[in-house]
């Protein structure tokens, strides 16, 4: 006849349960907006490229747009000027148009114009907020929203009409920023 030894099965039992318990409770951290913006951004490739800049700059745009298009080669000639001017401490990214319904057309707008920054994934942009951001439904594009750390809105290409548009409107707020960032800096 085989002896139980019951301290060791009423340890292993509450083992077991304490970690099956325990696995039902455990809840998953929810990503703030700014976070999953920060941490969800990626290159055409698919490779991650994580937002940790002070500034960025949130460009909206569509393949459909003739004036998106147009403005490709000069958005690419001044975000390479000013990466080399303020290096890490902004990012632009590619959020896309409140129409689109699918990474595919974000994918393809980015991949026909060859930009070198990245994109926020169709998929992310309910949870990062970055639609609501713009503040109305109708927007004018090519557009940029200039935003802080903390996601607050800094500069806007669009206003209250198309006669308050200014597309680079929220370019020259950033380079102002860094100025003012620059002279206070000590040497």
């Amino acid at each position: 006849m085989m002896k139980f030894n019951v301290p060791i099965y009423t340890a292993v039992a509450v083992i077991v349960a304490a970690m099956l318990f325990s696995c039902a409770t455990v809840e998953t951290p929810q990503m703030g907006p700014m976070e999953t913006l920060r941490s969800s951004v990626i290159l055409a490739d698919g490779t991650p490229l994580p937002a940790d800049g002070a500034y960025i700059l949130l460009y909206y745009a569509a393949d459909w747009c003739p004036y998106c298009l147009e403005y490709t080669e000069q958005l690419k000639s001044s975000y390479t000027a000013l990466k080399s001017l303020y290096g890490r401490s902004f990012d632009l990214v590619f959020v896309g148009h409140v129409n689109d319904t699918e990474n595919e057309q974000l994918l393809a707008f980015m991949e026909m114009g060859g930009y070198p920054f990245g994109y926020l994934p169709y998929e992310k942009r309910e949870a990062s907020g970055v639609m609501a951001l713009m503040g109305e439904d109708r927007f004018y594009i090519p557009g940029l929203l200039l935003i802080d750390r903390e996601g607050t809105v800094l500069s806007s290409s669009n206003g209250a009409s198309i006669d308050d548009y200014v597309r680079d409107r929220p370019i020259y707020a950033l380079q102002a920023l860094k100025i003012q960032d620059c002279a206070s800096c000590q040497k």
